[in-house]
This record gives C-alpha cells, sequence and structure tokens, in this order.
C-alpha cells in the first residue's frame, strides 16, 4: 500500500511516527510531505534514513511569521500538494490538518484526520472532505457526527509506556542529575495558533525560579537568548531525546500548550503559560494528569509546590503514568487498525 502522511509540525511527526515505523515493518510504503519550518524537515529526515519505504518530500514553506502562515503555508502549499500528488498511486491519508483532507477528498481517496483542537478554522472542511474526522481529547460531549471523539490525545500515540522508555544518559550531556532541573519552554507566537499571544511569556516568570535550581531552556527564536540568565542552558535542535530530559526534569513551564501537554502525560508537574485555555486537548491533560496554568493556579505557588525528593517523585510519576495508560486508548492500534481495512 501507498500511504501519505502530512507533517506540518514537529508534534505531528511525533505522532505518526510510530504509526510510520509499524506500517513500514509490514512493507508499506509511505509519502511524507513536510513543511519546511524550523528544523522539522531536518529532524523528520534524519529520523527517517534508517527505515525503509519512506519518501520525505518538502513542500511549502513557514517562516514563523504570521503572513508566511496564511500564504506560504497555507494558500500557496494547497497549490503545491495538488501538484505534488499527481502520478502518486495514494492508497489512504493521515493528517492533523485540512490540505491532505481537501486533496485526497478531490481525488476519492480515504484519508483520516487526527486534531486536538475542534474550535480550528478548518474543522468544517475536513468533516466535509475527511472519510473520517476524529478529535483526540479525551470526551466532550458537544462534539458528534461527522466528527468522533477518541479517547486520548495525541501525545499519546508516542508517549505510551510500551512506545517511550525514558533515557538517563541523556542528562549526561547537560551535567544534570535526575529530578534536579526545571525544563523551560518559550515558543515563536508568529503562528496562527498563538496569533493573540503576546511574546516572551518565560521572560515573565524568570526571576521566579529559584536560583540553586539547573535550567534547561529551549527556545525557538534563538536571537533572543541574551533577554533570558546567561547560567540557563540552552538546548540546540535536533535535541537528542528531548522527552526523557522532559521526562527526568523536576518541572516543565511552557508558554505553548503542546509541550506542556507532553510533560504532563509523562507525569511530570506542568505550567503552561499561554492563553489557550479553552482548548479541549488541555482540559483533558488537566483531567487525568498534573497540567496547570495561569488560571487554576499561581505560577509562584505551582513552583514552591514541586517535590525534591527523587523517590517521592519517581513514585509518583510512575502511578500517574499507568493511570493515564488505563484512561486512554491505544491510538496506534486504532490507526494502524485503519490501514489494515482499507488493505483488506
Amino acid at each position: 500500500m501507498n500511504i501519505w502522511i502530512d507533517i506540518n509540525h514537529i508534534p505531528q511527526w511525533n505522532f505518526y511516527k510510530p504509526l510510520v515505523e509499524t506500517v513500514t515493518r509490514k512493507g508499506h510504503r509511505v509519502w511524507l510531505t513536510v513543511l519546511d519550518r524550523g528544523k522539522l524537515a531536518k529532524i523528520v529526515k534524519r529520523e527517517t534514513e534508517q527505515l525503509a519505504h519512506v519518501q520525505v518530500d518538502i513542500v511549502g514553506r513557514h517562516r514563523m511569521t504570521k503572513w508566511s502562515a496564511i500564504l506560504e503555508a497555507n494558500i500557496l502549499r494547497d497549490l503545491q500538494l495538488l501538484h505534488w500528488i499527481r502520478g502518486k498511486k495514494i492508497d489512504v491519508g493521515f493528517s492533523n490538518g485540512m490540505q491532505l483532507a481537501m486533496v485526497c477528498g478531490l481525488k476519492g481517496i480515504p484519508n483520516y484526520s487526527f486534531d486536538d483542537d475542534p474550535q480550528t478554522r478548518d474543522r468544517k472542511w475536513k468533516e466535509k472532505w475527511n472519510t473520517e474526522c476524529n478529535f483526540c481529547i479525551y470526551e466532550d460531549e458537544t462534539i458528534g457526527a461527522p466528527s468522533h471523539v477518541l479517547r486520548c490525545t495525541k501525545e499519546w500515540a508516542y508517549l505510551n509506556p510500551r512506545t517511550f522508555v525514558p533515557k538517563v544518559e541523556v542528562l549526561e550531556k547537560y551535567g544534570v542529575k535526575p529530578k534536579e532541573y526545571i525544563f523551560l519552554r518559550e515558543v515563536s507566537v508568529g503562528t496562527i495558533n498563538y496569533a493573540g499571544q503576546a511574546s516572551g511569556a518565560i521572560l515573565g516568570i524568570k526571576d521566579m525560579i529559584p536560583t540553586d535550581m539547573r535550567v534547561l531552556f529551549s527556545l525557538e527564536e534563538k536571537k533572543r537568548r541574551d533577554e533570558y540568565p546567561a547560567d540557563w542552558i540552552l538546548l540546540q535542535e535536533p535535541i537528542e531525546d528531548i522527552h526523557s530530559l522532559i521526562y527526568y526534569s523536576a518541572g516543565l513551564v511552557s508558554s505553548g500548550d503542546s509541550m506542556a501537554r507532553e510533560a504532563a502525560l509523562l507525569g511530570v508537574p506542568s505550567y503552561y503559560l499561554g492563553i489557550r485555555y479553552s482548548m479541549p486537548a488541555n482540559a483533558a491533560a488537566s483531567k487525568v494528569a498534573s497540567l496547570q496554568n495561569q488560571r487554576t493556579m499561581g505560577f509562584e505557588e505551582w513552583i514552591g509546590s514541586l517535590p525534591t525528593d527523587q523517590a517521592e517523585c519517581a513514585k509518583k510519576q510512575d502511578a500517574l503514568r499507568k493511570h493515564i495508560d488505563s484512561e486512554f486508548i491505544d491510538i496506534n492500534a486504532y490507526m494502524l487498525a485503519l490501514v489494515e481495512n482499507i488493505e483488506n
């Protein structure tokens, strides 16, 4: 079979990577169309170079500005994808957005979306073109046909205990030890998702970070490095096993919601500094895990509540991970079943 997967953001690649690894082992061919955005293309190419039957094509561009997001990454990319699919015998498509759905819909190709934000503007178009429009938001009684709610979040595809095994040795590169450092993430607000959010949320809380606490710092706009404390350890992409770095942290603070959810699902106390309070995926992570925001708890109170005993942290983390796994479905098995249904 020829399987097309469209990737526009690193969390989307993380979501589909386990499926790619599984279906290629079964002999299926995978076409990956990847948006030229930051380090995304480089990461996807590096992480697929050892996989057989995978073709990575760069389609479209996102320069991390609002106009580029609208024009280059959306309008122009629609046309580029319509051109790209010519001559390719695609059997099924998977994506998180509407662009693949539109192209597959026009071509009569079965296609499935797995989003976590039913409030996005493209929902009506996905419902029009998708064979099945899924929202990985755990629960939401307000969403009905033609959409479906799956009892999980997207992050569980690659963070569940069967897929993710933390490696403590990755900490050696940064000279830190388990639960003795905090992980901070500052995202760019030059995207549609963060259009109404002010930049530099981490700057607003930097003075509340205890001076004796080590900091691993992920900064999307590297040119702003000098605005942050010099002793923070700046991470350089591509980061080797970033989820192990998150897993062993004492806590994570992020101005973007994707990594905040990831940390919560890894059993790590997590604090979201952004403004997407009503996003269902964030509500799901808050319900089954430990995700806080500026409305649920003040930051100063949150950082003062972080446990300091390593053994206590590990015990609570393991129990929370088992609880999440009992609440969520196996999303990888769900997607594989869709492929097998088309094959049969």
